[in-house]
C-alpha cells in the first residue's frame, strides 16, 4: 500500500514539473510528457528502494562507513563528476542516466573496494601500502579527469595515450586556468589526508562469500545499464511510435557509456592497449602488382599518368573554405526531395546558381582521416608517421607566399589538434576554440562554438586581410551537425512548420545550417568582401556516421554507406575560371587539392594521389578509405573491397585491393622503422621501394 501511494504522489509531482517544462511546445507532446513521467516514476522508485534499503540496514551503515572509508571518498568523487558530466553532456535525468550513474559509482570503486577487502583479509603493511597507492590512483584519476571534462566534454586519457609524449600533457595542462590548478592541487591534498584504515576487527567477513557477492552485483547492474537502454529504445519506437526520441536516445547511450565507464581502469587500458591506429606491421603485407593488375588498373583510370597542366596566373588572392560538419549531399533539398524544401532554400539557390559537383564523394571518415584528404590529397593518414615534410595545400600556398588559416570550432587540445595539425597538414595560424573565447564570443556547448560564431569571426579575419591585401587560403571547420546534434539556434515558433514537424531531427539542424550559411553569405556581400578575387566553397569534412536516422533520410543504399557523397558549392563573383569544371563527373575529397592550387597559379606536389578536376580526363573516378574497406566509383563500375576478403569478387578489385595494400604497408613500414636509429635512412628506402614499383 505504501509503494502505491509513493507511485501516486510521484506521479502527480512528476507530471507537474513535467508540464511546466513542455507546455510552451506547439504542439504539445502527448507522448512525450506520458512517456517522461514514467520514465522518472521508475527512476524515483529505483533510488526510493535504495533508501529504503539503505534505512533497513542503518545499523550496519556506521560500521562499513568507518570500514571502507577510501571507497566511500571515491565513490563520493565520482558521484560528483558524474552529476556534471550529466549537466555538461545535457542528458536526461531519467532512469536510464541514474542507472549508468550508479554502474559508474559501483565500476569506479570496485577496484578500491577489491583492495580493502583484501586488506581486512589479510592485514599487513604492504597491503596497506597497495590499498593505499590503488586508492590515491583511483582519486586522482577522478579529479584529473573532471577538470578536463570540465573543459573538453572529454576523458583525459583519450587525449594522453594517442599520443604519449610531452606535447600531450602540455596541451592537457594548457586547457587548465591557474586556479583549476590550484584545485586540483588542493584536492590531492584533501585526498591523502582522508585516507583512512581503522585497525582490523578480530571477527572478518566470509572473504570468498563477500568477494561473489560483489562481482554478481557488479555484473548484474551492468547488465541491467544495458539491456533496459536497449529495452527503452524499443518501447519508445515500437509502442509509443516515437522515432525522434529514439535517435535522442542511441546519442545519449554512448554519452551513458562515458559515465559508467571506470576511469581508472580506462586510464591504464588507455595507457596499455593501442586501440586508434589504422596501420600495424604485423597485419599488413606488400602484394605485388602483376601486369594484368596494371592493365585494370589502366581500366579504372587510376593507373593513368597524370599529364603536366601549364601553370596559369592566379585566378583569386583569397580562398575561403568552409567545412560543414557530418554534411551528406543528400541532407540538401535539391538532391533529396524527402528533405523538406523549407529546411535548405539557401543552400538549394546556391546549387542552381553556382559550379558544383553532383557526385563528390568523401574520401575517409572520421574528421581528421577526411581532413587529411582534403588537405593532403592522400587516402591514408597515420599519426604516428611524421608529418613535417609531406605536401600539403597549406604547405605549397605557404610556400608562394600566402597565409594559411584553419579556424576550428573544438578546442585546440581536442586529439591533441594543436600539435597535430599544424605538424601533419602545414597551416601556419591555427585557432580553435580558446581562441575565439579570448576574442570575446560565448556560448560555446561541450564541443565547441556554434556556426554563427564561426562564420562572423571568418568575416573578421576575412576584412583583416582583405585590407591589408593579403593573399590567404583560410578554412573554417564547424561542428553544428555533428552527434549529438543536429543543435539549432531557433526556437520552436521561428522554424517553418514543414521543418519543425519533421519527425527527424536532422532536418532541424539543416535548417540551422543553411540560414546561417545565409547570414555569412549577406554579410560578406554587405562587407564588400564577395568580389572578383575570393572563391568561396562550401563541402563537408565527411558524410554522417551510418546508423541513426542517416540511413533514414538517405534514400539510395549506395550513397549511404561510410564513404559517401557530400557537397562542393563553389561562389564567386568571377565564375570564368571555374568554366571547365564538369558537374556530373566522378569526383572525391582528394581531388579538391589540386585543383584550389591549379586556379592559385602554384604547382601541384607529384605526391598528390588526386587531379585537377578542370582538366578532362578519360575515366574521372572517386576514391575513398575506411574501415578495412576501399570504395571506388566511375560511370563504368562501382564496388567496395572489402579488403581482407581471401578471394575477390573480381580482377578489377583484385587490382584494386593490391594497390591500396601498397598503400597501407609503405605506412606499416614507416612506422616499424621509424623508432630504429636508421629512421631517417630506412624511411627513404621504403619510399624508393614504393615509388619504384
Amino acid at each position: 500500500m505504501g509503494w502505491l501511494i509513493f507511485i501516486i504522489a510521484a506521479g502527480i509531482v512528476e507530471g507537474f514539473f513535467c508540464l511546466a517544462e513542455l507546455r510552451r511546445d506547439a504542439p504539445f507532446p502527448l507522448n512525450e510528457f506520458g512517456f517522461q513521467i514514467f520514465d522518472h516514476v521508475l527512476r524515483d522508485s529505483v533510488l526510493a528502494e535504495i533508501a529504503y534499503v539503505l534505512y533497513y540496514r542503518r545499523k550496519r551503515v556506521p560500521d562499513r562507513l568507518q570500514r571502507y572509508f577510501p571507497v566511500i571518498v571515491i565513490g563520493i568523487l565520482y558521484l560528483g563528476e558524474a552529476f556534471f558530466m550529466v549537466n555538461q553532456l545535457s542528458l536526461d535525468k531519467g532512469l536510464q542516466t541514474s542507472l549508468s550513474v550508479l554502474a559508474g559509482i559501483n565500476n569506479n570503486i570496485f577496484i578500491v573496494l577489491l583492495m580493502a577487502m583484501c586488506y581486512h583479509k589479510w592485514p599487513n603493511i604492504g597491503m596497506k601500502i597497495l590499498y593505499f597507492a590503488v586508492y590515491v590512483f583511483s582519486a586522482l584519476a577522478v579529479v584529473f579527469d573532471g577538470f578536463y571534462f570540465w573543459q573538453t566534454s572529454m576523458h583525459v586519457e583519450s587525449v594522453l595515450f594517442q599520443n604519449l609524449n610531452i606535447y600531450a600533457v602540455k596541451g592537457i595542462f594548457a586547457t587548465m586556468s591557474n586556479t583549476m590548478i590550484a584545485g586540483i592541487v588542493i584536492s590531492i591534498v584533501v585526498i591523502l589526508l582522508l585516507f583512512y584504515v581503522p585497525k582490523p576487527q578480530k571477527r572478518k567477513p566470509n572473504f570468498a562469500w563477500s568477494l561473489l557477492c560483489v562481482a554478481m552485483f557488479t555484473l548484474g547492474l551492468n547488465l541491467t545499464d544495458r539491456l533496459l537502454g536497449y529495452a527503452g529504445m524499443y518501447g519508445v519506437e515500437n509502442v509509443i511510435g516515437m522515432y525522434a526520441e529514439v535517435e535522442n536516445e542511441k546519442t545519449r547511450m554512448n554519452y551513458r557509456n562515458m559515465l559508467s565507464v571506470p576511469v581508472n581502469v580506462n586510464f591504464v587500458s588507455k595507457a596499455i592497449f593501442d586501440t586508434d591506429k589504422i596501420a600495424g606491421g604485423k597485419h599488413v603485407e606488400q602484394r605485388e602488382l602483376t601486369a594484368k593488375d596494371k592493365t585494370r588498373l589502366t581500366e579504372m583510370g587510376i593507373d593513368e599518368p597524370k599529364a603536366k597542366i601549364a601553370k596559369i596566373k592566379p585566378q583569386y588572392d583569397r580562398v575561403v573554405l568552409l567545412i560543414l560538419e557530418s554534411m551528406h549531399r543528400d541532407y540538401i533539398n535539391y538532391y533529396n526531395h524527402d528533405i523538406p524544401e523549407e529546411a535548405t532554400p539557401f543552400l538549394n539557390s546556391l546549387v542552381i546558381r553556382y559550379p558544383h559537383m553532383n557526385r563528390y564523394y568523401s574520401s575517409a571518415v572520421p574528421t581528421t582521416q577526411g581532413l587529411n584528404a582534403t588537405f593532403r590529397s592522400h587516402l591514408i593518414m597515420d599519426k604516428d608517421l611524421p608529418g613535417k615534410n609531406t605536401p600539403s595545400l597549406f604547405r605549397s600556398v605557404q610556400a608562394a607566399g600566402m597565409r594559411g588559416i584553419f579556424m576550428n570550432a573544438s578546442s585546440q587540445y581536442y586529439a591533441n589538434e594543436l600539435r597535430e595539425y599544424p605538424t601533419q597538414f602545414g597551416m601556419n595560424e591555427y585557432y580553435a576554440k580558446e581562441y575565439l573565447e579570448k576574442q570575446g564570443y560565448t556560448g560555446a556547448s561541450g564541443w565547441g562554438f556554434h556556426n554563427d560564431v564561426m562564420y562572423e569571426e571568418t568575416l573578421k579575419l576575412l576584412e583583416k586581410a582583405k585590407a591589408k591585401n593579403d593573399r590567404l587560403v583560410m578554412v573554417t571547420k564547424t561542428l553544428d551537425m555533428h552527434q549529438p546534434y543536429p543543435y539549432t539556434g531557433f526556437s520552436w515558433n521561428e522554424m517553418p512548420d514543414k521543418v519543425r514537424s519533421n519527425t527527424f531531427i536532422t532536418v532541424r539542424g539543416v535548417y540551422w545550417v543553411d540560414k546561417t550559411l545565409e547570414h555569412f553569405f549577406k554579410e560578406a556581400q554587405k562587407r564588400g568582401l564577395m568580389d572578383d578575387r575570393t572563391l568561396f566553397i562550401i563541402t563537408s569534412d565527411h558524410n554522417p556516421h551510418s546508423g541513426g536516422e542517416y540511413t533514414k533520410l538517405v534514400t539510395k543504399a549506395e550513397d549511404k554507406q561510410s564513404i559517401a557523397p557530400i557537397p562542393l558549392i563553389f561562389v564567386s563573383k568571377n565564375l570564368a575560371p571555374l568554366n571547365n569544371l564538369r558537374t556530373n563527373e566522378y569526383a572525391s575529397q582528394i581531388d579538391l587539392a589540386p585543383t584550389l592550387l591549379y586556379l592559385l597559379g602554384i604547382d601541384v606536389p607529384e605526391k598528390f594521389m588526386g587531379r585537377n578536376l578542370l582538366q578532362s580526363t578519360d575515366i574521372p573516378y572517386a576514391l575513398g578509405y575506411f574501415g578495412g574497406k576501399a570504395f571506388y566509383w566511375s560511370d563504368e563500375r562501382h564496388f567496395v573491397d572489402q579488403m581482407d576478403k581471401p578471394v575477390p569478387d573480381t580482377e578489377y578489385e583484385d587490382a584494386f585491393n593490391k594497390l591500396y595494400y601498397s598503400l597501407l604497408w609503405l605506412v606499416a613500414s614507416i612506422k616499424l622503422l621509424k623508432n630504429t636509429v636508421l629512421q631517417k635512412c630506412g624511411t627513404v628506402f621504403v619510399l624508393l621501394l614504393y615509388k619504384l614499383s
